[in-house]
């Protein structure tokens, strides 16, 4: 039996995988400062530990997912779909964006959420693809699932929708105080530095110079790191990885470090990254070294298109 067939029967009986399993960082932070308010996303909630079993719960996921995999020509050339994104129209409100999130998670089991042990019989990672429509005006969402159908649409309308926090975040000021402000209004999750996090991973679009003006505001934020040497996103691209303090407290306790990923020239949101850090424990060995739990690559499209389904 080869080994993509031994992935899928694996666990047959899996759940279907949901946004909290593909990106466990995101969720875990932005749930833990949100407590109760529903994302605009509407995937279904879970707590920090549940969303840690998620992100490494890969033999799982894959098992669901791995028929998910699809081709679609990737866009790497940030200048590119920045420009694009400057001569585009803007959406009408019942068009739809697309947006495609490629996964490289970890197959270790986080059972016991301290001491993660390897899968027996499973690959190191596997590559998930996850594809979603969220309507302009609305914020409903649509998702490809395994089988090639769309969900039904997920939660209800939202007041924060695509083009709401887009008219919201252009009007940001340029002073790195000033944005932090008025981004309380935009934004009620935790501290300033989970509203930045927010507003790249949810704004389809976000001009040249407020990204800027949000990664200065970043460095200004007490115990925000900027790591010196670039990492990688999912597709390999290039990318500065942006973090709490490693003294945080769910740091502290985990061992794990979650990280914002930004394209380095411009700023453009790549996608988020867990990393095991030394001194934490895999299969009751203490770890020598940083190791990659679950890293994504988030692919954005300039133009919107007509129904959920349809690539542009």
């Amino acid at each position: 039996m080869d080994e993509m067939t031994t992935l899928k029967n694996f666990r047959p009986d899996a759940p279907a995988a949901d946004r909290a399993r593909l990106a466990p960082g995101r969720q875990r932070l932005l749930d833990a400062a949100a407590e109760r308010r529903q994302r605009r996303r509407f995937w279904p909630r879970a707590d920090w530990k549940l969303a840690a079993v998620g992100a490494a719960a890969g033999v799982a996921v894959a098992a669901v997912l791995v028929a998910q995999v699809v081709q679609v020509a990737p866009t790497t050339d940030t200048h590119q779909v920045e420009a694009e994104h400057t001569t585009s129209p803007e959406p009408t409100d019942g068009q739809w964006l697309y947006e495609k999130i490629l996964t490289r998670q970890s197959t270790l089991n986080f059972r016991d959420d301290l001491n993660p042990v390897p899968e027996k019989g499973a690959p190191a990672y596997v590559e998930l693809t996850q594809e979603t429509w969220t309507q302009y005006g609305s914020g409903k969402s649509r998702r490809m699932l395994p089988s090639g159908a769309l969900d039904s649409v997920i939660g209800e309308a939202n007041t924060e929708s695509p083009k709401k926090l887009r008219q919201e975040v252009e009007k940001l000021p340029s002073e790195p105080q000033q944005l932090l402000r008025s981004l309380r209004e935009v934004s009620r999750l935790g501290g300033d530095y989970q509203r930045i996090q927010y507003v790249f991973s949810n704004t389809d679009t976000i001009p040249s110079e407020v990204r800027l003006s949000l990664f200065r505001a970043l460095k200004t934020i007490p115990g925000v790191v900027v790591r010196p040497q670039l990492v990688e996103d999912a597709m390999g691209r290039p990318a500065l990885a942006v973090h709490p303090s490693d003294d945080n407290p769910f740091t502290r306790e985990t061992h794990r470090r979650e990280e914002l990923l930004l394209d380095p020239e411009t700023y453009e949101y790549r996608g988020e990254r867990t990393m095991m850090l030394v001194g934490g424990m895999i299969d009751s060995k203490v770890t020598t070294e940083e190791t990659l739990i679950v890293v994504s690559a988030v692919q954005r499209f300039a133009a919107a298109v007509n129904e959920p389904g349809v690539r542009p």
